[in-house]
């Protein structure tokens, strides 16, 4: 009796021991699914941040770059009206258009 008793008490303990460790085990892989949750969970804020950033610099971009192009086209239109003029008042023969009195001058430079 003492012996079954004894391996008895030696089965719970092991059954204990085991339980105990499979508890720990069982805790150390609900941290780690914690923590890679956490993780995921930042590496996708991050990535909507910047995203957001990226599209807002894209929109900055987008932006200078549009007014940049209109002022250009708006002071080459410009000096092509003045240059006409200019070519008209000074330049053009009788008969003659402004395009004609251009190549005309630039075959006299040449």
């Amino acid at each position: 009796m003492k012996k079954s008793l004894l391996t008895l008490t030696v089965l719970l303990a092991a059954t204990l021991g085991a339980t105990a460790q499979n508890t720990k085990e069982m805790k150390k892989d609900t941290v780690k699914t914690t923590m890679q949750n956490i993780e995921n969970g930042v590496v996708k804020g991050y990535k909507a941040i910047e995203n957001g950033v990226v599209k807002g610099y894209k929109a900055i971009e987008n932006g200078v770059v549009s007014g940049y192009t209109s002022i250009q086209d708006s002071v080459v239109e410009g000096f092509t009206r003045v240059s006409d003029a200019f070519i008209m008042k000074f330049f053009v023969k009788e008969g003659e258009t402004v395009e004609q009195a251009k190549e005309r001058l630039k075959d006299e430079e040449t």
